[in-house]
Order: structure tokens, then C-alpha cells, then sequence
């Protein structure tokens, strides 16, 4: 069992805010900045660990955040807690991710695809059947009694406290009414949006996945990705395999049920499925959903719409640009970092970079097309775009090092100054310090990844 005083003690909780809470956004209801709360509570720090030990600690209610689905879907609700909140949620994470690694997922979605198209490639001169489902209301699901009676072996009473806390905790939206304090304690669900919800969620199906994965041999894959499942194999999949499936579900005491609007099976190739944004047209095509295709060039379309508009009227373009070119210069880096993405803290993020396990060459040549020949189309820029293939090229043979733009790279205060002045993030007129610079230089790559994941558009 891990020990619970190696996590909560100020030296640790100092450690956590200066690696992974300094540079982030605020967003709870308590409206702080990561420097605010820290001036405020780091004196406080003995006395914030006490009550995580003695399993006195109260979470403030979280704020609600609603990510639309599309139309005629109920929004995902997220709850977002306070500074203070996020740093015991954070190293609650870091303890369970010790004590539960099984439950850790380390795989990036594109790594299952490049797994799935192995699979199906080594068998593509045979029948592969498919199997893909979604767990309905995944999260909003999963049995508490169940989950806690797994966590309690393993952890140490107080953190199961503070999660059992953390997880009744009420979510209100800003402005909104605050619940009473005698509120009943949750049977069912785990709020979405904190740190500890993928692990707990993680946990609640190890049992699950074991089984299943103990029932494949070599010629059966077994992927789950969060809420969304697949299985290939060799061996027919039929309407008896799936009742057997659903049996499986309760006999291991997950109390979760599929979508039956989102549950097929079938022969790959006499059918196609769609698995976490990707298409399978059969066992040599992989290719992209074509929901996100058009998200991705609706948003590109926006972005140089809005050139062409601020081209026309100068008096519409930001107020930092000066000129001519530099305006062009601040698209052409725009609209490029759009359809290429981009490397930060040796990660990939974009569109691109999501769906590089594809293999429908073909769909990024009509898809490159349609931004050159189309969108911009008569614009003098359009031979400093880069070009879809070559990008897509570039990431499979030496991970976007010539066409992603490298954040890595920018490594001495100056240059992230020079950075900042050039995309009109701070006034080259003012005087900030090296610590404001790198904060304010974060918080953009924030931005960014938050961006790219619009990008890349909905995945389940």
C-alpha cells in the first residue's frame, strides 16, 4: 500500500503546484489564478494536509461546464474545481496511478488504431468480424458500493475518504443555487472533468477487461478506449456473442449497459465501423469518420474566411499587426499550425497528429485539394500553405520534425518574448518579468491544445 504521507505534506503539494499547477488557467468558482491561490493558501499548506490525513477535508462545490455533443445530443457536463481543490485532486491522481498502474492508461488513441490495423492486416486474407460498442452513460453509470469495495484493500482510509468527498462534491453552475450540505451521498456515478475520474473510472473495469482479455487468444483483439469497445477475431461474432458480452458485464459486477444505438458487429469489409474518430472501410483502409473530416475543414474554411474579410478591411485586423505582410505572415503561421498541428513537451497535438494511424492516402489528397484549390483559391498565401500529405508524411517517418512547429524549441525567455510580442500576447511597449513571460507563454500553449482538440472534433 502506498504511503499516504509521501503525497500529502506541503514539501509534495509544493512540488505539484510549481510542475503542474503554476503555468495552467484557473476556471473554478473560487476564481483564482494558480499565483493568487498560491499567495493565499501556501502558508496553509500544514493545515490542508492535516485534514487530507485526518479525512476532515471538504472540496468546495464545483463548477459546472457544458461541452456540447451536436444536435439533439444532452451535453457532457463537466465539473471544474477550485485552485485549492485541484492541487489535493492532482496528487490524489499521482497516489492512485501508484497504487492502481494497471489501471493507467498509457496508450494514445492513435496507438490502438496502429494496434487494430496490425490485427487486421495480419489477417486480411481471412474473415475478421467486428465487434464495437458504447457504454452507455459510462461515467454518470459506475457503481460506487463496487468501486469503493475495490479501492479499500488497496488504499489507505483516509484517501478513500477524501475520494468518497471529492466524488459527492456537488457541481452547481456559476451563479447557481448552492445545494444543502445534508445532500444524500451519490449510489451511482463519478463526476467527469477531475483528475481522478479516468483512474477511478479505469479501476471500476479491471476486473472486466481481464475477463475478456483471458477469453482472447490470438486470433481475438480486445481494445477499450474509455467508454468505447472493440472486438475483432476470426471466430464469428453473431447475436449470441453479443447477449454473451452483456452477461459478462453484470457477472463481473460492473453495473454498466451498452448503447444499443451505437452496438454493431459484422464482417470487416461487407461492412464499415467507426472506432474513436477513425473509419474501417475493411482490413487494408483505415480512414477517418467523416464527422470529423468536416469539422476539420469547417474550421479551416472559418479561419481563412476570416482572412480574406480583414484582407479587405484593414480596420477589422488585430490591432497589433502594422502591416501588410506582417498581417499575411500571421495567417500563413495560423492557418498552417491548424492543418499541421504542433510538438509541446515532446507530445503532438492537431488534427494530423491525432489521425496519423490512417491509411486512406487518398482522402488527404481530396482533402488538400479542397483547401488549395477551394478555400484558397486567388489568395497570394496559398503557395506558403503547407500541404496535407506531405505533413501526414512527415509525422509517420520522423514525427512531424520538419512541418510541426517545435514549442520545444523555444527555450530562452527572449526568444518566447519575441514570440509573445509577435502574436500580440503582450505589449513589447510594457516591462514584465521572466516569470510573468513563461506564465503567460503556458497559458497560450494551453490554449493551443485546447484548440487542437476542436480541431480534431468528437471522438465517440
Amino acid at each position: 500500500m502506498e504511503d499516504i504521507n509521501e503525497y500529502f505534506n506541503p514539501v509534495h503539494f509544493t512540488k505539484f503546484y510549481n510542475e503542474k499547477l503554476k503555468r495552467k488557467k484557473g476556471g473554478g468558482l473560487d476564481g483564482l489564478t494558480p499565483a493568487t491561490f498560491w499567495n493565499h493558501y501556501e502558508k496553509k499548506l500544514d493545515d490542508i494536509a492535516s485534514r487530507c490525513l485526518s479525512g476532515t477535508y471538504k472540496f468546495s462545490p464545483y463548477k459546472e461546464q457544458l461541452i456540447l455533443k451536436g444536435r439533439d445530443k444532452f451535453p457532457r457536463i463537466l465539473s471544474v474545481p477550485s485552485m485549492r481543490d485541484r492541487m489535493i485532486l492532482g496528487v490524489l491522481n499521482q497516489y492512485l496511478q501508484k497504487a492502481f498502474p494497471e489501471a493507467v492508461n498509457n496508450q494514445v488513441p492513435n496507438q490502438y488504431i496502429k494496434d487494430i490495423g496490425d490485427f487486421m492486416a495480419l489477417h486480411s486474407s481471412e474473415k475478421v468480424y467486428f465487434f464495437k460498442t458504447d457504454i452507455k452513460g459510462f461515467y454518470d453509470s459506475i457503481d460506487l458500493d463496487t468501486l469503493y469495495r475495490k479501492l479499500e484493500p488497496s488504499v489507505d482510509a483516509s484517501v478513500l475518504q477524501l475520494i468518497k468527498t471529492a466524488i459527492n462534491t456537488v457541481t452547481v453552475s456559476k451563479g447557481g443555487a448552492r445545494l444543502s450540505s445534508n445532500q444524500q451521498p451519490r449510489l451511482m456515478g463519478i463526476p467527469q472533468g477531475l483528475s481522478i475520474s479516468n483512474i477511478l473510472a479505469g479501476i471500476s473495469m479491471l476486473n472486466f477487461d481481464e475477463s475478456i482479455e483471458n477469453h482472447c487468444d490470438a486470433n481475438t483483439l480486445y481494445k477499450r478506449y474509455v467508454d468505447d469497445i472493440l472486438i475483432l477475431s476470426t471466430t464469428p461474432i453473431d447475436a449470441r456473442f453479443v447477449d454473451e458480452f452483456k452477461c459478462e458485464l453484470i457477472i463481473k459486477g460492473v453495473s454498466l449497459r451498452l448503447s444499443p444505438d451505437k452496438t454493431h458487429y459484422g464482417i470487416v469489409g461487407d461492412k464499415s465501423f467507426e472506432y474513436i474518430g477513425y473509419s474501417f472501410k475493411s482490413t487494408l483502409c483505415i480512414s477517418i469518420r467523416q464527422k470529423n473530416t468536416q469539422t476539420f475543414l469547417n474550421r479551416i474554411s472559418r479561419l481563412i474566411s476570416r482572412y480574406r474579410s480583414q484582407k479587405e478591411n484593414p480596420f477589422t485586423r488585430p490591432r497589433f499587426i502594422i502591416d501588410d505582410q506582417a498581417f499575411d505572415d500571421y495567417y500563413i503561421a495560423l492557418i498552417n499550425l491548424k492543418l499541421s498541428g504542433f510538438k509541446t513537451l515532446n507530445h503532438l497535438y492537431g488534427w494530423l497528429p491525432y489521425f496519423q494511424a490512417m491509411t486512406d492516402i487518398q482522402l488527404l489528397y481530396q482533402l488538400d485539394t479542397v483547401v488549395h484549390k477551394k478555400f484558397l483559391k486567388g489568395l497570394e498565401i496559398e503557395n506558403k500553405i503547407k500541404h496535407l500529405p506531405k505533413v501526414y508524411w512527415d509525422i509517420k517517418k520522423h514525427a512531424g520534425k520538419n512541418m510541426l512547429k517545435d514549442f520545444d524549441a523555444l527555450k530562452e525567455i527572449g526568444d518566447i518574448k519575441a514570440y509573445l510580442i509577435l502574436k500580440g500576447l503582450i505589449n513589447s511597449d510594457f516591462d514584465y518579468s521572466d516569470d510573468e513571460i513563461q506564465t503567460r507563454y503556458w497559458i497560450h500553449l494551453e490554449h493551443l491544445k485546447k484548440d487542437a482538440h476542436m480541431t480534431v472534433g468528437t471522438t465517440s
